[in-house]
C-alpha cells in the first residue's frame, strides 16, 4: 500500500504542477501559479454555488410530491455516468500513454502497484466533480430532511466510494480498447477509432432508453424508477443513506473497493504486453523512393500539425467530442420538430427560444472543441525545433489556428444546414446561424492560442495532463463559456429588444475581438513563442 500512495501522490503532485509551485525561485513563475490557482478555486466554488443552487431548486419540486430522496439519487446518477463517460476516452492515456514509463518499470514495484496508482489518479481528478455536485446536493437534503446522525456517518464514506465503479468500468473499457487495438499494426488509429465508436453508440443508446409519458407524469415511482435502470447501484445508495440500511452500505462500498482490486490485479497481468503493444511501431510497406514536392512554410505546418492532432486519441476526442455531438443532435433534431420538445419540456415559447438561440447552442459545442489551448503545450521538449526553425513564428501559430478550423468549422457548417431545416428558420436566422458559429470558431482558436502561449505547460508525462488539465486549458474553457452567457443573459434581461439584434451585435464585436487577436498574433507572436 505504502508504494501505491507514494506513485499516487507523485503522479497527482505532477500533474497539478504543485511540484514546480512549491519549490520554484522564480518570483514570476510564483505568482502566476499563484494567480492560476486562484482562478481555479474561485471556478471551483462558482461551480459548487451554481450545484447548490441547483439542488436546492430541484429539492423544492421533490418536496411537493414527498421524494426529496429522489435528489441524492438524480446527483449520484449523473455524476457516476459523467465519470464513466469523461473516464472512457483518456483511460488509456494515463494508464498506457505516458513517458515514464520505463523508469516506474524500472522500479522495484508489483506492476499492479503501478496500475493501481495510475487507476487512483483518475479517482482523484474525478472525485473533484464528484464532490462539487454531491456535497451542495447532500447539504440540500440535510436542511430539507433534518435526518438522523446516521446520515452524516454514511453520506462521507459513500460519496467517496462513488467514483469507483463508473472509473473502474470505463478503464475496463478503454483497456479493452487498448488492447484490441495493440494488436494490429495502425494501433493508434484503431484505438482512436474504436473509442470514438463506443462513445458514438453510448451516447446513441442514451436516447433509446425507454421511459414511457404515464410513468414519467408521476414523478414519485416512475422517475425512481427511471433513475435505478439507468443505473441499478443508484438504488442501493439511496437505500443506505436515506434509509440507514446498513446493508446496502456495507454491498456498495464492498463491490467499490472490490473491483478496485480484482480490476487492477488482472489488468497487472496483461499491463506490459499491452503497453509494448501499442508503442511498438511496424513498417506499412517498402519504402520507394518518390519525388519531392514543395511547399509553402505554412502548408509544411498545417500537414505536421494535422498529423500530430491524430497521432493522439486523447487529443482528438476531448477536443473532438464536442462536434460529434453536435452532429449526433442535429440529425436527431430532425425527426424531432420543436413542438414535439416544447410540450415535452413545458416550454410553449421553445420554437422562438430556439430560432433565436440556436447560434449559441451551436457555438457551445464549438467552444467545447478548442484544439489550439493545447496545441503548443503538446510539443513539450520539442518545441526547440520550432523556436529554431526559419520560419516567422506567427506562421506557426496560424497553423494551429487553422487546424481548429479544420475541425470546427466544416462540422459545424454541415449541422448549421440541418438546422436550418428542422427549425425552418427565416432567410436573416438562417444567416445568423450559420456565420455566428464561425465567427466563435475563429475566436475560440485564438483565444486558445494566446492562452496557451500565456500559460504553457511544456513539462508533463502524459498527454492527459495537456489537454484535459493544464491551465491554459481551463481558461480558455471560461472564457469560451463567459462569451456565450453575455448574449444569453442580455436576451433574457432586455425583453424588449429584438434577439436578432443582439445576436448580430455579438456577432460584430466578436469579429472585431478576432481580428484584434490575429493583428497581436501577428505582431507579438515572435517575442512571445521565443519566450516560451
Amino acid at each position: 500500500m505504502i508504494n501505491i500512495w507514494r506513485l499516487t501522490k507523485l503522479q497527482l503532485l505532477s500533474t497539478f504542477g504543485l511540484n514546480k509551485a512549491l519549490h520554484t525561485k522564480d518570483a514570476k513563475e510564483r505568482r502566476k501559479q499563484l494567480l492560476v490557482s486562484l482562478a481555479i478555486v474561485c471556478g471551483v466554488l462558482l461551480a459548487a454555488v451554481f450545484s447548490f443552487g441547483y439542488s436546492y431548486a430541484m429539492a423544492g419540486a421533490f418536496e411537493q410530491i414527498g421524494r426529496l430522496d429522489l435528489l441524492l439519487a438524480i446527483m449520484m446518477a449523473v455524476t457516476s455516468v459523467v465519470a464513466f463517460f469523461t473516464t472512457v476516452y483518456k483511460a488509456g492515456g494515463v494508464l498506457f500513454s505516458y513517458k515514464d514509463y520505463d523508469l516506474l518499470m524500472s522500479l522495484p514495484v508489483k506492476t499492479s502497484h503501478v496500475v493501481a496508482s495510475r487507476v487512483l489518479q483518475l479517482y482523484v481528478l474525478n472525485l473533484f466533480f464528484t464532490l462539487i455536485v454531491m456535497l451542495p446536493a447532500g447539504v440540500v437534503y440535510a436542511l430539507k430532511v433534518r435526518p438522523e446522525a446516521y446520515y452524516y456517518l454514511l453520506f462521507v464514506p459513500l460519496l467517496l466510494c462513488i467514483p469507483f465503479i463508473p472509473i473502474i468500468a470505463a478503464t475496463v473499457v478503454g483497456a479493452l480498447i487498448s488492447w484490441v487495438s495493440s494488436r494490429f499494426r495502425a494501433s493508434r488509429m484503431i484505438n482512436l477509432v474504436l473509442t470514438l465508436l463506443f462513445v458514438v453508440v453510448l451516447i446513441l443508446g442514451s436516447f433509446t432508453l425507454d421511459g414511457n409519458e404515464p410513468e414519467l407524469a408521476d414523478l414519485g415511482t416512475g422517475l425512481a424508477d427511471t433513475i435505478f435502470k439507468l443505473y441499478p447501484l443508484t438504488e442501493l445508495y439511496v437505500d443506505a443513506i436515506s434509509a440507514y440500511r446498513v446493508d446496502a452500505f456495507l454491498v456498495f462500498t464492498l463491490l467499490s473497493v472490490l473491483s478496485f482490486v480484482v480490476f487492477c490485479t488482472i489488468l497487472g497481468t496483461r499491463y506490459k504486453a499491452i503497453h509494448t503493444g501499442l508503442s511498438t511501431s511496424r513498417a506499412g510497406r517498402k519504402y520507394t523512393m518518390q519525388p519531392l514536392k514543395a511547399s509553402t512554410a505554412f502548408q509544411a505546418l498545417y500537414r505536421k500539425e494535422l498529423r500530430r492532432y491524430f497521432s493522439s486519441s486523447i487529443y482528438v476526442l476531448n477536443t473532438g467530442i464536442g462536434m460529434v455531438l453536435l452532429l449526433v443532435m442535429s440529425v436527431s433534431l430532425l425527426f424531432t420538430s420543436p413542438e414535439q420538445l416544447g410540450q415535452l419540456a413545458d416550454i410553449p415559447q421553445l420554437q422562438q427560444y430556439l430560432n433565436t438561440l440556436a447560434p449559441i447552442f451551436v457555438s457551445f459545442f464549438v467552444a467545447l472543441s478548442c484544439t489550439t489551448s493545447s496545441s503548443i503545450s503538446l510539443e513539450g521538449n520539442h518545441l526547440w525545433i520550432l523556436r529554431s526553425s526559419p520560419v516567422p513564428k506567427h506562421i506557426i501559430l496560424l497553423s494551429k489556428v487553422a487546424v481548429n478550423l479544420s475541425i470546427t468549422v466544416p462540422v459545424t457548417v454541415v449541422s448549421c444546414v440541418l438546422l436550418m431545416i428542422s427549425l425552418g428558420t427565416g432567410w436573416l436566422d438562417s444567416l445568423l446561424l450559420l456565420v455566428i458559429p464561425v465567427i466563435y470558431a475563429c475566436f475560440s482558436a485564438l483565444t486558445g492560442v494566446i492562452v496557451n502561449l500565456k500559460l504553457p505547460k511544456l513539462e508533463w508525462t502524459t498527454e492527459v495532463q495537456v489537454v484535459k488539465q493544464s491551465a491554459a486549458v481551463l481558461v480558455a474553457m471560461l472564457l469560451g463559456f463567459v462569451s456565450l452567457l453575455v448574449p444569453v443573459a442580455l436576451k433574457f434581461l432586455l425583453t424588449g429588444l429584438d434577439g436578432k439584434v443582439i445576436m448580430l451585435g455579438i456577432g460584430v464585436i466578436l469579429a472585431g475581438l478576432c481580428a484584434g487577436m490575429y493583428r497581436y498574433l501577428k505582431n507579438a507572436g515572435e517575442r512571445l513563442f521565443l519566450g516560451l
